[in-house]
């Protein structure tokens, strides 16, 4: 299955990171194409926030998993997408909660705990 889109950053060269439509849409079980773009518009955003979250590299990030995206950060975009999807919202009148804690669990291990060079 080729990818449908790639997420791209203006800090990082992400070409290589990529999550299918059907990807996106079998995590939030959705089998309808009505929201197709605004899902696919998530996907890109989830994935360059998770590449700055970890303050490294694309490149770094890859190193680790011989190559290709930590399987470990793609479920973290999916969850990303999963929770954006569901509250759209930036607030709601009923208790805010933060994304599940799993989502840190994910992301933690690779993020740069130091400034690289060249970072402002």
């Amino acid at each position: 299955m080729s990818p449908l889109f790639f997420a791209k950053d203006m800090r990082h060269n992400t070409d290589n990171i990529s999550l299918t439509l059907d990807e996106l849409r079998s995590h939030l079980r959705v089998d309808y194409s009505d929201d197709d773009a605004y899902i696919i518009q998530l996907g890109k955003t989830a994935i360059s926030h998770i590449v700055n979250a970890t303050h490294r590299s694309v490149e770094e990030l890859t190193e680790y998993n011989n190559g290709s995206f930590p399987e470990e950060l793609r479920l973290a975009a999916l969850q990303l997408v999963a929770h954006w999807y569901r509250m759209p919202e930036p607030v709601s009148s009923v208790n805010q909660v933060a994304v599940p804690y799993t989502l840190d669990l994910l992301i933690k291990p690779f993020v740069r705990l130091g400034r690289r060079e060249g970072d402002d």
